[in-house]
């Protein structure tokens, strides 16, 4: 994999939940370019990793009612587990006590709020684990951790918005 900014060259790509579930459901819009990261992700080609939380919102989008297609929990557990269980290479990292406390104090500092909590669990996790980039489609929800380490690094549709964004400002 080459080496994301402010990333080291082995240092794992965290795999946020909209990149998996736009590779899943297949009348997703963004499943063309999804689909093809996660495989080269369960395959060791991209180094990545991803935590049970993120998993969990996959399995909730997974069966919701409108998902297309939607999918009941049996098979939506199945789909889960056949992302990270072996042969797949996508690690799933352990969320510790050190992970916990740096979430409170990421949610504080950047004054996140409510369900706003489950984003900065997310980035630290992934901090306290040495991961410092991340695979999104949701540039609002990790924005507020570039000040602390993490990038978005992809898929090319994020960092082309993220483009238009910067040069609107």
């Amino acid at each position: 994999m080459p080496e994301a900014e402010g990333g080291q060259a082995d240092a794992p790509a965290l795999i946020d939940a909209g990149v998996f579930i736009g590779a899943l459901l297949v009348e997703d819009p963004r499943h063309t370019e999804a689909r093809p990261l996660v495989e080269q992700a369960r395959q060791g080609v991209l180094r990545a990793c991803t935590i049970a939380g993120i998993l969990s919102e996959v399995y909730g989008a997974l069966t919701w009612e409108q998902a297309e297609p939607p999918h009941n929990p049996a098979e939506a557990a199945e789909v889960v587990r056949l992302l990270v269980e072996p042969p797949s290479a996508i690690a799933v990292l352990d969320e510790r006590l050190d992970a916990i406390l740096l979430a409170l104090a990421l949610a504080a500092t950047h004054e996140l709020r409510a369900r706003r909590i489950h984003d900065a669990r997310h980035a630290a996790v992934a901090l306290s684990r040495g991961v410092t980039s991340v695979y999104t489609y949701d540039i609002d929800d990790w924005k507020h951790f570039h000040a602390d380490g993490l990038r978005i690094v992809g898929p090319p549709t994020t960092l082309a918005r993220m483009a238009q964004i910067a040069s609107r400002s």
